[in-house]
């Protein structure tokens, strides 16, 4: 227990510092205006672009889950903190705070934390843009999200703090590798990822963990609504899950696997703000049959060192 909070402790102080540090920078220019946010939640997907250079961004909210493999009922939040370093280069940490789980024939409910996740991505290919492109206020080109040429990235995370609270249907992994594509047609935005996972499971022998390979795809359109800052997203994305045996009434599954839809609108109140909330519900017995879940992500305006000149 002592470990545990201490770990939290930790995790929460280096998010103030980053902040009380962000808040501290004056050296940007007033008339130029704040970058955007560039949100990844609440879809599953992540977007192969980055957020602006030397800003913090933090994506935080709410989720809620309602009959998985493993609880009847979860409820808890989840919060990721980015920071691109370079333009094709961004550093991540990813946590889940805190999770109220109900099992299933069990009235009680247990409050754990989850995991705690770092890594990064790494830009592999932007496309080519010609020179009458504009450019944006931090010297990247306004329309490279717009471009029918998809950009490519590649991103690794690894779990330090497994944490205690249950799993929904997409488990946990030790360590994620994953390939990510961002691009528009016709205009529609899309992002795709492919997913290599490890998952760490018990085995039937004594102080032995089993190790399990877990492969999913995922694919988000989003579109704008009445108003540009309106947008809303469709996502379908599958996992594979290894670890997974029975589904919710103890019926054996020999190759469990999830397919899922999420339906979330998100409205961008200013251009580092952008506000989320939505649905998804899962289509096969391992999957969980209905997820909700609200949220921010938040692009701190003051960059945390000087543009160079």
């Amino acid at each position: 227990m002592t470990r545990l909070l201490g770990r939290m402790i930790l995790l929460a102080a280096l998010t103030c510092a980053s902040a009380t540090a962000c808040a501290q920078v004056t050296d940007r220019d007033p008339e130029i205006p704040v970058p955007a946010a560039n949100p990844a939640r609440p879809t599953v997907t992540n977007p192969a672009t980055l957020p602006p250079v030397g800003y913090l961004q933090f994506e935080q909210g709410y989720l809620g889950s309602l009959h998985s493999p493993e609880t009847d009922t979860q409820y808890g939040l989840n919060q990721v903190t980015k920071l691109a370093v370079h333009p094709r280069l961004m550093l991540a940490i990813s946590s889940q705070p805190f999770a109220a789980s109900k099992s299933y024939g069990d009235p009680t409910i247990s409050h754990d934390p989850g995991g705690i996740q770092v890594g990064f991505q790494a830009v592999l290919f932007t496309p080519t843009l010609t020179p009458s492109t504009a450019k944006s206020p931090e010297g990247a080109p306004a329309d490279a999200q717009k471009s029918p040429i998809p950009t490519i990235a590649v991103g690794y995370y690894h779990t330090v703090y497994g944490g205690t609270a249950s799993d929904i249907d997409l488990g946990s992994a030790t360590n994620s590798l994953i390939l990510l594509f961002s691009g528009d047609v016709h205009g529609f935005h899309y992002d795709t990822n492919y997913l290599l996972n490890e998952q760490d499971g018990d085995s039937n022998l004594a102080d032995r963990t089993i190790h399990r390979a877990q492969f999913a795809q995922t694919l988000s359109v989003n579109h704008s609504l009445f108003n540009p800052n309106l947008q809303l997203s469709v996502e379908l994305y599958h996992f594979t899950q290894p670890l997974v045996a029975a589904d919710a009434t103890s019926h054996p599954i020999s190759r469990a696997h999830l397919v899922d839809l999420l339906i979330a609108p998100s409205y961008q109140l200013r251009p580092n703000l952008v506000l989320d909330f939505g649905f998804s519900h899962g289509f096969t017995s391992t999957s969980t049959q209905w997820q909700s879940f609200a949220g921010f992500t938040y692009l701190l305006p003051h960059r945390l060192w000087p543009t160079r000149k």
